[in-house]
C-alpha cells in the first residue's frame, strides 16, 4: 500500500500551498509574481568615501551632470560638507563640488529645519545615524527632534520636504553666507511670504577666482520673518503633526529673474516625487550603459566609482540665454548644453576618456564648453571651479573620436597663446608642460601646420634635459616628498609623468630591459603612491616593456588586494598603511586620496575592465585582466563591446591568451577604433603568469 497519499487541490489546498511558499515565487492564480528587478542604481553606496579625508565626497542627491548638488552639511564638516563619523547636522546647501582639496567650494544658501524657531542657540541639530539614506538624486534623514528630512533634484532646482511634528512655532534658518571656501558677498529680497530672491558670491577651491549663483525660494506655506541676523533669515509657522512643508529652490547662472523663470516654466510644475523618479530614472539609464557580471563587492565599488564619474562637469542651461560676467558678453549658444564645473588639473588623464564610449550625446556640449574657456578664461565662473590646466588634451582625446564641433581653428591661437603662459620653473611642471606641447603638436598636424608642429614636437621632446638631470639616476632626494622642488609627489612618482613618450625614457634608460628593472623596483619599494595623481598611469606602463604580466600583477594587486601605500600627499608617513585601497566603506579610499572629482573613480572604471588610457589623446587602450567575468559597454548606434574573463578570480588574473571576435590577440594594447566599432574581447586567465602573451607590437 502506497504511503504517500494524493492530494486533492482544491481551492482551499491551493490557498494554504500559496500561504505557505510564500516566496513571491508563486502567486495564487497559478502565475510567476514580480519579483523586484534589480537595477544599477541600487549598487551605487552614495556614503563611500565621505568618512574624513578618505575621499572627500558627500551623499548628496543631484542629477547626472546636475547644477544642483543638494545634500547635508555636517558638524563637524569635511571638504565637501559632509563627514560620514559627524552626528549633527548643521542644514542642506545646494552646490558642492566633491574630493578636490583645500577646503572645496559650494555648501551655499544653507537650510535648516527646525522644530522651534525660538530655540535657536547651537543652530545644528542631532539626527538619527540609522535612519540616515541615500541613493542617487534622494537623500533622508530622521532628527531626534523628529522633523523628517527629504531632498531631491532636478538639473537646476533643489527640492525639500520636510515633515515637521505639531508645533505653534516652527521654523526654517537659511544662511545667505555659508561658504565652504570662503563668503564674498550676499544678498536677498523677499518678495511675498512663499517666495524670495538670494544671490551669492562666493571663493572658489583654494581661492582661485570666484562665482556667484543666484536662487529662486518658493514655499507651500507662509514663511512669517521672525529675524534677520548676521546674515541668517530666521522664518516661522505653525505645523500640524506630520505636516509636510515644502521648498523649491531654483537655481541660475544669470540672475535671480532668470531663476524665477525657470520656476514658472519648469520647476513649478513638477512634484517631490516626480522628480525623484526622474532622477532616479536617469541615473539608472547612464549607469546601466556599463553592466559589470562577477564579484557583488566589486559590482559595488564599481557602480559606486562609475555614478562619481558623472557628477561634473554640470549643465549650466545656457541654451538660448546670454551668459553675462562682469558686464561682458562671454558666449551666447543655441546649439550644445554649456557645462560648467571643472578640474582638469587632474581628472583629463582618465574620465573623459569613458565619455564618447557611452555618453557621446554630452561630449559636443563639453567640448564646445572647454573650447569656450579659450575665449572667456577661467578667473570668473558661474559654478565652482577648480583649475583648467590640460584642458588641451581632453579637447584632443575628444577630437581624435569624432567629437569636432568645435572651431579648432577659431581657438588654435588662443591655445599658443596660452600655453604660454603655464609654469614650467620646477621638474614637476616642465614635464607636465611637455605633455601640453605635444597636444598642442597633435593638433597642428591635424590643421596641416607642419611649421608649428615641428616646433611643438620639439618643445614637447625638451623635458628631456631635466629628465636626464633629475630623474635619470636616483639619488637621496628622490623619495622626499617634494624633493628637486616637485609641487606634489616625489622625483620617483614623477620620473615617469613624460608619459606621451614612453619610447623617449626607454630609450634614456638604456633599453626595455633596464625600463622594467626600475619599474619593479618603484613597485616592489612601495615608491607608488595612488594616493595622488601623478604616477596612476604606471601600473600600465609595463605593457610598453613587454613585461605586460606585471601590469597585469600591479593592477589586480591595486583592485583587490592588500597593500603598502607610504605616502599622503604633502609627506611620507612614519607608519606605512597596509591594506585595501578601494573598498565599499565610508574610509572607502586611503587617507588623503581625494577623489579629484572623478580621477580616482575614473581610474577603477577603467583598470576593473581592464582598458586604461595611459595617454589620453592617442586612442590607445593599455591592457589588463579585468575583474569582472563579464562586462558589456554599451556603444552608440545600438553596439556593444563585450569583454569577457574566462577563469578569473583573486587569483587568477594572468592572461594566458585572448581573442578578439573570434580572431588570437597577442596584443597588450587596443585601439579605440576596435572598441567603438563593437564587438568581442575574450580572456582566459589563471594564477600563472604567460611571459609570451600581449608582446606583439
Amino acid at each position: 500500500m502506497n504511503k504517500h497519499k494524493k492530494i486533492k487541490l482544491t481551492s482551499i489546498n491551493l490557498i494554504l500551498i500559496c500561504l505557505i511558499l510564500g516566496t513571491g515565487l508563486i502567486s495564487c492564480q497559478g502565475e510567476k509574481t514580480k519579483v523586484k528587478e534589480i537595477r544599477v542604481t541600487d549598487y551605487v553606496n552614495l556614503f563611500a568615501c565621505t568618512s574624513g579625508d578618505h575621499g572627500q565626497l558627500d551623499p548628496s542627491a543631484t542629477v547626472p551632470f546636475g547644477m544642483i548638488k543638494l545634500g547635508p552639511d555636517t558638524d563637524p564638516i569635511e571638504h565637501s560638507g559632509y563627514d560620514y563619523k559627524a552626528r549633527k547636522i548643521q542644514g542642506f546647501s545646494h552646490n558642492r563640488i566633491g574630493g578636490v582639496g583645500c577646503l572645496g567650494a559650494g555648501g551655499n544658501l544653507r537650510i535648516l529645519p527646525v522644530p522651534n524657531i525660538n530655540k535657536t542657540g547651537t543652530e545644528n541639530e542631532l539626527f538619527i545615524k540609522e535612519s540616515e539614506k541615500a541613493t542617487p538624486d534622494y537623500y533622508s534623514v530622521m532628527f531626534e527632534n523628529n522633523i523628517k528630512v527629504e531632498l531631491t533634484t532636478v538639473n537646476q532646482c533643489g527640492f525639500h520636504r520636510y515633515t515637521y511634528p505639531e508645533s505653534k512655532s516652527s521654523g526654517l534658518i537659511i544662511d545667505l553666507k555659508s561658504s565652504f571656501g570662503g563668503i564674498i558677498s550676499f544678498s536677498h529680497k523677499i518678495i511675498n511670504p512663499r517666495e524670495l530672491f538670494a544671490q551669492i558670491s562666493a571663493k572658489n577651491v583654494c581661492g582661485e577666482g570666484n562665482y556667484t549663483v543666484n536662487y529662486h525660494i518658493w514655499s507651500n506655506k507662509d514663511l512669517n520673518l521672525f529675524k534677520d541676523k548676521d546674515g541668517k533669515l530666521y522664518f516661522s509657522f505653525k505645523t500640524k503633526n506630520r505636516e509636510e512643508v515644502l521648498l523649491k529652490v531654483t537655481t541660475s547662472t544669470i540672475s535671480t529673474d532668470d531663476a524665477k523663470e525657470e520656476f514658472n516654466a519648469v520647476t513649478n510644475n513638477i512634484s517631490f516625487d516626480q522628480a525623484k523618479e526622474e532622477g532616479e530614472k536617469k541615473w539608472n539609464n547612464l549607469l546601466s550603459k556599463i553592466i559589470v557580471e562577477g564579484n557583488e563587492e566589486y559590482k559595488t565599488i564599481f557602480y559606486s566609482q562609475l555614478y562619481h564619474i558623472f557628477l561634473n562637469p554640470v549643465v549650466t542651461e545656457n541654451r538660448n540665454k546670454e551668459f553675462m560676467a562682469t558686464d561682458e558678453k562671454v558666449y551666447k549658444s543655441d546649439k550644445y548644453e554649456h557645462y560648467d564645473c571643472w578640474s582638469m588639473w587632474d581628472n583629463f588623464r582618465n574620465k573623459f576618456s569613458i565619455y564618447p564610449m557611452i555618453v557621446p550625446e554630452r561630449c559636443e556640449g563639453i567640448a564646445q564648453s572647454l573650447a569656450d574657456l579659450y575665449e572667456k578664461g577661467t578667473s570668473y565662473t558661474p559654478i565652482p571651479s577648480v583649475r583648467t590646466e590640460h584642458t588641451i588634451i581632453t579637447l584632443l582625446d575628444f577630437y581624435r573620436k569624432g567629437i569636432n564641433d568645435f572651431d579648432i581653428n577659431a581657438i588654435y591661437p588662443k591655445m599658443c597663446s596660452k600655453i604660454e603662459n603655464l609654469n614650467e620653473s620646477s621638474p614637476d611642471k616642465k614635464l607636465e608642460k611637455s605633455y601640453d606641447y605635444w597636444a598642442l603638436a597633435q593638433f597642428a598636424k591635424e590643421l596641416d601646420n607642419k611649421k608649428d608642429y615641428d616646433k611643438y614636437i620639439n618643445l614637447a621632446e625638451d623635458y628631456k634635459k631635466v629628465w636626464k638631470e633629475k630623474f635619470l639616476h636616483m639619488g637621496e632626494e628622490s623619495d622626499i616628498m617634494h624633493g628637486g622642488g616637485i609641487y606634489e609627489g616625489t622625483l620617483w612618482q614623477y620620473r615617469w609623468h613624460a608619459h606621451f613618450d614612453v619610447d623617449g625614457i626607454i630609450e634614456m634608460m638604456g633599453g626595455k630591459k633596464n625600463y622594467c628593472t626600475e619599474l619593479e623596483y618603484f613597485f616592489d619599494n612601495n615608491l607608488y603612491n595612488h594616493g595622488n595623481q601623478p604616477d596612476l598611469h604606471v601600473p600600465f606602463m609595463f605593457n610598453y616593456g613587454d613585461k605586460p604580466w606585471l601590469t597585469q600583477k600591479w593592477v589586480n594587486k591595486i583592485l583587490t588586494k592588500d597593500m603598502y601605500q607610504c605616502y599622503g600627499t604633502h609627506v611620507k608617513w612614519e607608519k606605512p598603511y597596509f591594506g585595501r585601497i578601494y573598498k565599499n566603506d565610508p574610509e572607502g579610499y586611503i587617507e588623503e586620496m581625494d577623489d579629484d572629482e572623478g580621477t580616482m573613480s575614473g581610474w577603477y572604471v577603467c583598470a576593473s575592465m581592464g582598458l586604461y588610457p595611459v595617454v589620453p589623446g592617442d586612442l590607445i587602450y593599455q591592457i589588463s585582466a579585468p575583474i569582472f567575468e563579464k562586462v558589456t559597454i554599451k556603444l552608440p548606434g545600438n553596439k556593444t563591446f563585450v569583454i569577457k574573463t574566462e577563469g578569473v578570480s583573486d587569483q587568477n588574473f594572468y592572461i594566458q591568451s585572448a581573442t578578439l571576435n573570434g580572431e588570437p590577440y597577442n596584443k597588450s594594447h587596443i585601439k579605440y577604433d576596435d572598441i567603438i566599432k563593437g564587438g568581442e574581447l575574450i580572456f582566459q586567465v589563471s594564477d600563472t603568469p604567460n611571459n609570451n602573451w600581449g608582446t606583439e607590437k
